[in-house]
């Protein structure tokens, strides 16, 4: 049954071929939908195994359509629309289950739902406020052009250990910045896990200590547009329950476009034994903090797409750290190395105090890698500027490592264990 929907959005094209770039169509998913033209379903694909569609550059799986429609969906949510220094909440009346309390542009909304997905829309602008979802049941929401600056608190809290989805609505700019001195860890702080998807805009600010911060695992889907990490105290975005090998403390980067820089500690940080997973989308990391790391986790990285930009100007920073081992599978990783006593890559073998422990092993099997090194000795540790360290073993069996030194005192690969190299390059000038 499923299928049958194809022929007859293709019967619906043919017979409207004069509105091919006028008429609208809307793919609806539960609460979230995407709109096309006729012509864009026109030219959509369905791979061999039936399964899964491509429309423009997104993909649905089949069997998670519910309906396409020649109307704008309308669902029942709940509203939130600030305007200066004041808010207002709309419920819809189907939805008997959720409270608000509103303060000024402070907003609380409590869920009492165990089995009903809800959807909240935030929208307009507050100098003076803040978003709170609490509940116990996973929930959506979808940001359609909302900015919250917090001069006490921070800016959006969801207060849900379940699955919270957000959406950066098409064409949207979204902006949360928290003020100095509250108890929260993040500006945007979920309890829960988050996942980010849409094709709109996320500004993030953190004043207090992360910008951008889930206790839970978080995961950056392929739908996603634009992320812009503007500063933070503590690091940027920051995942990690505590787990050893648990799914609730890994970092998914699936696509989209991630800019952070002005941390103070690491632009992005899976903790508490966390992964990262990084199979698409664009990373630009400018590591302009003192021993901070672009790209930092308490266990393993791997890396099968994507591609990852580097700036590391701080001083004995790193681009990419790892306190186990790192999986470099796919993708291209490039960045200057400007920093003294800095470091492209560093896999750490960690100490017997450390939450994950030994590792310190580098895979490189395909992802391609363009260092450039400009940084110096860091005197007081006499510490060097690298662009490959290796506490343990190194493995390259594909892929190109290009590093090019241009400070004579600089390292290109420093490894403390074994070198196994079965394929690939290796070129360093």
């Amino acid at each position: 049954m499923k299928h049958r929907f194809l022929f007859s959005i293709i019967l619906l094209a043919l017979y409207s071929v004069q509105h091919v770039n006028a008429q609208k169509i809307y793919v609806c998913e539960g609460y979230d939908y995407e709109d096309y033209t006729i012509g864009d379903m026109l030219n959509m694909q369905l791979n061999e195994a039936k399964d899964s569609i491509t429309i423009k550059n997104d993909t649905y799986a089949v069997a998670d359509i519910d309906s396409i429609l020649f109307e704008k969906p309308q669902y029942p949510c709940i509203s939130i629309t600030w305007d200066g220094t004041t808010a207002s909440v709309a419920i819809d009346p189907s939805i008997k289950d959720v409270t608000a309390s509103v303060s000024g542009g402070h907003v609380k909304l409590t869920s009492a739902t165990t089995s009903k997905e809800y959807l909240y829309v935030l929208q307009g602008t507050t100098t003076n406020g803040s978003c709170t979802i609490k509940g116990s049941y996973k929930l959506r929401v979808n940001l359609n052009g909302v900015s919250i600056t917090n001069p006490s608190g921070a800016a959006m809290v969801i207060d849900c250990g379940k699955r919270n989805e957000v959406k950066l609505m098409k064409g949207t700019e979204n902006t949360f910045v928290d003020g100095k001195g509250h108890t929260l860890k993040g500006a945007f702080h979920s309890e829960g896990h988050l996942e980010i998807k849409g094709k709109g805009t996320l500004n993030v600010t953190g004043n207090t200590k992360h910008a951008l911060y889930t206790k839970e695992y978080l995961k950056i889907k392929s739908s996603t547009g634009v992320i812009n990490i503007l500063g933070a105290v503590n690091d940027g975005i920051h995942c990690g329950k505590g787990e050893k090998n648990s799914e609730h403390s890994q970092l998914i980067i699936n696509g989209g476009t991630i800019n952070v820089t002005n941390c103070k500690k690491d632009c992005i940080d899976a903790d508490d034994y966390g992964s990262m997973f990084i199979n698409d989308g664009t990373i630009n990391l400018t590591v302009n903090q003192t021993d901070g790391a672009g790209l930092s986790c308490d266990s393993i990285i791997y890396m099968t797409g994507g591609n990852i930009k580097l700036d590391v100007c701080g001083t004995i920073s790193q681009g990419i750290h790892t306190n186990y081992d790192g999986y470099y599978k796919g993708g291209t990783i490039t960045g200057v190395i400007s920093g003294d006593g800095c470091k492209g890559f560093k896999s750490k073998k960690s100490t017997t105090s450390a939450t994950v422990k030994n590792g310190g092993d580098a895979h490189f099997q395909g992802t391609d890698v363009t260092l450039t090194l400009t940084g110096g000795n860091y005197a007081a540790t006499a510490t060097k500027c690298g662009g490959i360290r290796v506490d343990k073993d190194f493995y390259h069996s594909a892929g190109t490592i290009h590093i090019t030194v241009q400070n004579s005192t600089a390292m290109p690969i420093e490894v403390k264990g074994a070198e196994y190299k079965t394929g690939g390059s290796i070129i360093e000038d």
